[in-house]
């Protein structure tokens, strides 16, 4: 038993070194590039905001001008990036998290039953115009949007090829 509890501890102790060493490999050599390269990484924001929008990244992803693009699924025009995804399989698109509606006269709410979620919202019904007031709400309730967001937009339009790199309003990121 002693033999085996040393065993456990000195892999323990070794495997971040292991790893570290593994992990030599700058992102440029992992994405096919010399060490030393300098890359620029070009991502459409915003999907599903409105046609203009969509119509100009679905443009830019078809000719390699941009390498990926997020949908913001509670806004109106995900069908059109829903029809986008499934016509494109391999594009990559990921989810936007979406927890404020800033702008004055063009808001949304959220994804799930307004019931279940009213410190989402503002007193129209919307998410928070900004950051302050929407991340005054419980992180249970938080979470429990956040990840309701993906399984709901699987069923529908498929799977996103990456979870949100930054939230919308950066929600998230408030104390």
């Amino acid at each position: 038993m002693r033999k085996l509890h040393l065993t456990v501890a000195v892999l323990l102790i070794t495997s971040p070194l292991i790893n570290s060493f593994a992990q030599t490999k700058t992102i440029a050599e992992r994405l096919g590039y010399p060490p030393d390269s300098k890359l620029l990484i070009i991502h459409a924001d915003d999907l599903a905001v409105a046609h203009s929008e969509d119509a100009a990244s679905f443009d830019a992803l078809d000719k390699h001008a941009v390498t990926s693009a997020s949908i913001m699924v509670p806004c109106p025009w995900l069908n059109e990036v829903a029809t986008y995804a499934k016509e494109h399989p391999d594009a990559d698109l990921g989810l936007h998290l979406t927890l404020t509606s800033e702008w004055k006269t063009y808001r949304w709410g959220p994804v799930e039953s307004k019931d279940k979620v009213p410190s989402l919202l503002d007193p129209m019904g919307y998410l928070w115009p900004d950051t302050p007031r929407g991340s005054a709400e419980s992180e249970s309730r938080r979470s429990r949007t956040r990840n309701s967001r993906p399984d709901r937009t699987g069923d529908r339009h498929g799977n996103p090829s990456h979870p949100p790199r930054q939230p919308h309003g950066h929600a998230l990121l408030a104390p």
